[in-house]
Protein backbone atom coordinates (compact mmCIF):
# COMPACT_ATOMS: atom_id res chain seq x y z
CA UNK A 1 0.00 0.00 0.00
CA UNK A 2 1.28 3.46 -0.85
CA UNK A 3 0.26 6.66 0.84
CA UNK A 4 0.58 10.35 0.23
CA UNK A 5 0.42 13.07 2.83
CA UNK A 6 -2.21 15.76 3.00
CA UNK A 7 -1.04 19.36 3.15
CA UNK A 8 -2.33 19.60 6.71
CA UNK A 9 -0.16 16.65 7.78
CA UNK A 10 2.91 18.12 6.07
CA UNK A 11 2.40 21.50 7.72
CA UNK A 12 1.82 19.92 11.12
CA UNK A 13 4.92 17.74 10.79
CA UNK A 14 6.97 20.78 9.76
CA UNK A 15 5.78 22.87 12.72
CA UNK A 16 6.43 20.05 15.20
CA UNK A 17 9.88 19.39 13.73
CA UNK A 18 10.85 23.06 13.95
CA UNK A 19 9.77 23.15 17.61
CA UNK A 20 11.90 20.07 18.31
CA UNK A 21 14.85 21.55 16.39
CA UNK A 22 14.61 24.83 18.31
CA UNK A 23 14.51 22.92 21.59
CA UNK A 24 17.54 20.89 20.52
CA UNK A 25 19.44 24.07 19.62
CA UNK A 26 18.45 25.71 22.90
CA UNK A 27 19.61 22.75 24.99
CA UNK A 28 22.95 22.57 23.16
CA UNK A 29 23.59 26.31 23.40
CA UNK A 30 22.52 26.63 27.05
CA UNK A 31 24.61 23.66 28.09
CA UNK A 32 27.57 25.30 26.30
CA UNK A 33 29.07 21.94 25.50
CA UNK A 34 32.30 23.64 24.48
CA UNK A 35 33.57 27.19 24.06
CA UNK A 36 34.14 26.54 20.36
CA UNK A 37 31.17 27.71 18.27
CA UNK A 38 32.06 25.34 15.44
CA UNK A 39 32.04 22.29 17.73
CA UNK A 40 28.72 23.38 19.23
CA UNK A 41 27.28 23.75 15.72
CA UNK A 42 28.56 20.31 14.73
CA UNK A 43 27.16 18.77 17.93
CA UNK A 44 23.83 20.52 17.32
CA UNK A 45 23.67 19.10 13.80
CA UNK A 46 24.67 15.61 14.91
CA UNK A 47 22.01 15.49 17.61
CA UNK A 48 19.49 17.01 15.18
CA UNK A 49 20.29 14.29 12.66
CA UNK A 50 19.68 11.55 15.23
CA UNK A 51 16.53 13.15 16.61
CA UNK A 52 15.15 13.66 13.09
CA UNK A 53 15.66 9.98 12.25
CA UNK A 54 13.54 8.92 15.21
CA UNK A 55 11.03 11.72 14.58
CA UNK A 56 10.42 10.39 11.06
CA UNK A 57 10.17 6.79 12.27
CA UNK A 58 7.53 7.78 14.84
CA UNK A 59 5.61 10.03 12.44
CA UNK A 60 5.44 7.22 9.89
CA UNK A 61 3.51 5.16 12.44
CA UNK A 62 0.81 7.84 12.75
CA UNK A 63 -1.98 7.50 10.22
CA UNK A 64 -3.36 11.05 10.55
CA UNK A 65 -3.30 12.84 7.20
CA UNK A 66 -2.30 9.85 5.10
CA UNK A 67 -4.31 9.10 1.98
CA UNK A 68 -4.07 5.70 0.34
CA UNK A 69 -3.00 5.87 -3.30
CA UNK A 70 -3.86 3.16 -5.79
CA UNK A 71 -0.86 1.82 -7.65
Amino acid sequence: MEFRETRRRSILKTIIWRMIAILNSYVILVSATTDDALLNALFMNLTGFIIYYFYERVSNQISYGKIEVEE
